[in-house]
């Protein structure tokens, strides 16, 4: 492998510290790299990691007839060198692997960070819409087929009378029902992923004004059951919805 040819006083780059560790980088440029990194110490130590890094992985795919060659020089003090390792291909292909794992374990753990909805968020929400059924409450006549998904609040005199799905950011979802019960109160069940929060699977209630939320985190699911305090029904249905 050629070392890298970059004038030795342009601005440094991933490249050139990763050209560095590896030992490839041109003597002039490496000089330029040493006497930022005495400037730096914070990125010295990184630069120092990935040189451990790279001896380790080259003593691992190591040649039992070539001495391993040292990370910052290239092995150009080994005795009888005349190349470039052998060892020297996989170990680059080594590297970019762990590379690609990094930057893949990164891009997952922020999708998943961005498609989580905070507890606060959640309720904000459950409290947004059971403000929009106050406002436009549902006829008596509404039909009361229950969705597939929803949970089975019947048993308790909780009647289904909407669905819906709300978008609470880019790649946040949340799932929505709507109950009535006897006396035409809603009640309004949200739910969404938690794959990142810790269980929490008994309910706990706080209040805001003369609305009250129940609300808990399981099976990778945050819930919350909003409704007016006064509101029949809305315990037993966190109750149920908890031992379910």
């Amino acid at each position: 492998m050629k070392p890298t040819d970059a004038p030795a006083d342009s601005p440094l780059s991933e490249a050139d510290i990763q050209a560095y560790a590896d030992g490839t980088l041109s003597p002039a440029r490496a000089s330029f790299l040493r006497d930022y990194l005495m400037r730096d110490p914070a990125e010295a130590r990184r630069v120092a990691f990935y040189g451990k890094l790279n001896e380790q992985i080259q003593r691992s795919f190591q040649t039992t007839d070539e001495p391993a060659p040292s990370a910052f020089d290239g092995g150009r003090n080994a005795p009888g060198r005349r190349g470039p390792s052998v060892a020297r291909s996989p170990l680059r292909r080594t590297w970019r692997a762990l590379l690609a794992l990094v930057i893949a374990c990164v891009a997952l753990g922020g999708w998943l960070a961005a498609t989580q909805v905070t507890q606060q968020a959640l309720n904000n929400a459950a409290v947004m819409v059971l403000a929009e059924t106050a406002a436009a409450p549902y006829p008596a006549a509404t039909p009361t087929r229950r969705e597939p998904s929803a949970p089975n609040l019947e048993a308790i005199g909780l009647r289904l009378v909407d669905e819906r799905v709300l978008s609470l950011g880019l790649l946040q979802r949340a799932t929505g029902f709507v109950y009535l019960n006897r006396d035409g109160q809603p009640v309004v069940v949200l739910s969404t992923l938690a794959l990142l929060a810790p269980a929490q699977p008994q309910w706990s209630a706080r209040r805001i004004g003369d609305v009250r939320l129940l609300t808990w985190t399981d099976q990778r699911q945050r819930f919350v059951v909003a409704g007016n305090a006064r509101t029949h029904g809305l315990m037993r249905a966190a109750d149920v919805m908890t031992m379910q």
